[in-house]
């Protein structure tokens, strides 16, 4: 005789609702944490340009070049706009993918091209106050935005995977992801704003 129960489903499985409503509230606390973290360049931009010691804040020649600076901001909102599109589309059960798929093709291009401002700088960040806040702040932004970009393709990756097992399938996160993207990118035009035109 065979003890052995085999069962269809899996007995420890959440229902959808409650995964999806643990993603969005990890993506609610991640979003907290992003942006008081980003808050303390904020406060160090400021700081150090009031205090201005030496005037060694931002001696003459220390200006990123304002062509990169647009075309990076440019991409990354675009990015965000065709996943929001997405989203919405997925809500209204539209296709969705191509979409998602744009976005995540401009978010790194946009990474790509933040290196190539990197690499045509002309300063270092002992050139001053504002060249270490610039490097230190777009460094960092970028390390975040790649890490969003990766959850954004593992939900691209899942929904390709899933787009002909189950018609008008989206993945669990997609709303979460779509939201910390954006919410990404607003900070990313914040500093866009604070280094390149004030």
């Amino acid at each position: 005789m065979n003890d052995t129960v085999e069962s269809t489903s899996e007995p420890f499985a959440e229902p959808p609702e409650v995964q999806e409503r643990n993603i969005w509230l990890g993506a609610r606390v991640l979003a907290g944490v992003t942006i008081m973290f980003f808050l303390s360049f904020v406060f160090a931009y400021f700081y150090l340009r009031s205090l201005n010691n030496g005037g060694r804040w931002r001696p003459p020649g220390i200006d990123p070049p304002q062509t990169y600076g647009y075309v990076i901001v440019i991409l990354f909102a675009l990015s965000a706009g065709s996943f929001a599109f997405a989203n919405q589309a997925a809500r209204r059960a539209r296709t969705w993918l191509p979409l998602a798929g744009a976005g995540l093709l401009l978010a790194i291009a946009g990474c790509v091209v933040q290196g190539f401002e990197w690499a045509n700088l002309g300063f270092s960040p002992t050139k001053g106050g504002y060249a270490s806040v610039f490097l230190g702040w777009t460094l960092l932004f970028t390390v975040f935005a790649l890490l969003a970009i990766y959850w954004l393709e593992v939900v691209v990756a899942t929904g390709l995977r899933h787009r002909r097992a189950r018609e008008g399938y989206v993945p669990h996160g997609l709303d979460a992801a779509s939201f910390y993207w954006t919410l990404l990118v607003v900070i990313g035009a914040a500093t866009w704003v604070i280094l390149y035109l004030l």
